[in-house]
């Protein structure tokens, strides 16, 4: 064995190091940042997911209405379990938005504060 193994493995690892750096910056270049969103993309994102949960709800029921003759009340129930998704949705992207929101303030407050003088 020559003496250049460990310096040539540490090499290797900090060039793939890099390299996996490099794709991972690649790639964030590449997706869209989210927090450039507008409030009105916003708004129509989760709008559509809501009314989207009641439609699929709704075309289920209405499914299930016609195959199993229980005229309104597939439509009924499987309409309520819809908006009741719809609901689930619209928390789940409030919580979503408050985390980023302090994600966001969080580092604004780092950023302005990071003079070291406390």
């Amino acid at each position: 064995m020559s003496s250049n193994g460990p310096d040539d493995l540490g090499e290797r690892i900090a060039q793939a190091q890099a390299a996996r750096a490099a794709k991972e910056a690649a790639k964030r270049k590449l997706e869209p940042d989210e927090g450039s969103l507008s409030a009105g993309a916003y708004a129509l994102r989760y709008g559509a997911e809501f009314v989207a949960c009641i439609f699929v709800g709704g075309l289920l029921g209405y499914w299930i209405d016609v195959f199993a003759g229980s005229k309104p009340w597939g439509l009924l129930i499987m309409g309520a379990f819809g908006f009741a998704a719809g609901i689930r949705a619209m928390m789940r992207a409030y919580r979503e938005l408050n985390a980023r929101a302090q994600e966001t303030s969080q580092g604004s407050e780092t950023s302005t504060n990071g003079t070291g003088n406390e």
